[in-house]
């Protein structure tokens, strides 16, 4: 009888977690199942092996179970294996280099509360990027950051909310904003940045809230956030960066969604997770913190740096403009019912900002 009730409890456990997430519910118990992919996949292949040890208690229940469990196994493979690196890079690596149409970007949730501000200049010295994209940063953080003296450039506005933000560039920039989209506590910003070769690219720094208790009962902001910028990438003739801690993996609908709106490339797509949260916790850890480009780039590197004192770990990737890889380079596309969808989302209004 134990065994049949622990068979039972491990099948509905897979098949609950792997299930709710298809719920096309903003509420967050059905959102944040979709970010532990990777560890539901593990959590499944153990009970499939509890579900052999128990096979003679089973019968025919076993292959019942068995075939469910499964289902769900293949169903999360499915979802994570476009970031593993068996599968095709979206993004072509580039061995040939043209400075003048490189760009560095140097993008950290810095954890508002984290005091070892040495940890991040050092590693920003280290990587010496063209731009610097730094969220949850407050007026402590923009003191102890002293990066005026290499950055010409500068966006600014810190905060003590956990949503402050920072962005600097050694190039130059023009048409620079902050933008409340969607929270009025919630800044983003974008610009137009100028390339050694004279070219304009079109960045976005992103941090919209997540779909958490102590933040937002609903994902309905951040989703509405990231459509909005879909849309608005969609629209731009420019070359497009899009970076940030956007709070939603790589592998959820949302995100999904927003790739295919905006037709932007993910470079960790055939490379790996590049899982950047928790820093603390390798055992639930999730890629959150993303660089999506338009399909003009091409990448030279990409790095997730060591840890720096933060929740996050911070992300740099070295990219190159190369407008003949639009002929080789396919961007995602989405449908008549994709694009509905999106565009609802960009116009909900926000049931609930805590």
């Amino acid at each position: 009888m134990a065994a049949i009730i622990t068979a039972w409890a491990v099948t509905i456990l897979v098949l609950g977690i792997t299930v709710l997430p298809l719920v096309r519910s903003d509420f967050w118990t059905f959102r944040i199942l979709e970010y532990p992919r990777l560890q539901k996949l593990v959590i499944g292949l153990v009970a499939i092996i509890i579900l052999i040890l128990f096979r003679q208690q089973l019968n025919n229940l076993f292959w019942w179970m068995t075939g469910i469990v499964s289902a769900c196994c293949i169903y999360l493979l499915i979802k994570i294996y476009p970031y593993t690196s068996v599968s095709p890079k979206e993004m072509a690596f580039l061995k040939n280099h043209n400075k003048n149409k490189e760009l560095k970007i140097f993008t950290a949730n810095v954890l508002q509360t984290n005091q070892n501000f040495q940890a991040m200049a050092d590693q920003i010295s280290a990587m010496d990027p063209d731009i610097i994209f730094l969220v949850e940063t407050d007026a402590t953080w923009e003191a102890a950051m002293q990066l005026e003296d290499r950055y010409t450039y500068a966006i600014k506005e810190p905060l003590d909310n956990t949503y402050g933000l920072l962005f600097y560039s050694r190039l130059p920039i023009r048409n620079e904003q902050v933008i409340f989209r969607v929270d009025k506590e919630v800044p983003s910003v974008e610009a137009e940045i100028q390339l050694k070769s004279g070219d304009w690219v079109k960045v976005f720094g992103l941090h919209p809230k997540p779909p958490v208790p102590d933040e937002s009962l609903y994902s309905t902001a951040k989703d509405k956030e990231l459509m909005k910028v879909a849309f608005e990438v969609e629209k731009e003739t420019k070359p497009c960066i899009v970076m940030g801690d956007l709070n939603d993996v790589a592998w959820s609908h949302v995100t999904e969604l927003f790739r295919k709106v905006s037709g932007l490339l993910d470079p960790r797509r055939g490379r790996g997770f590049y899982s950047t949260f928790s820093a603390n916790n390798w055992l639930m850890r999730f890629p959150l913190d993303y660089i999506f480009c338009s399909a003009d780039f091409g990448l030279i590197e990409m790095k997730r740096m060591p840890y720096n004192g933060s929740d996050h770990f911070a992300m740099f990737i070295h990219l190159q403009y190369e407008p003949s890889l639009l002929k080789k380079q396919e961007e995602p596309q989405a449908d008549k019912q994709e694009k509905e969808e999106a565009a609802e989302k960009a116009t909900e209004e926000v049931k609930e900002v805590i």
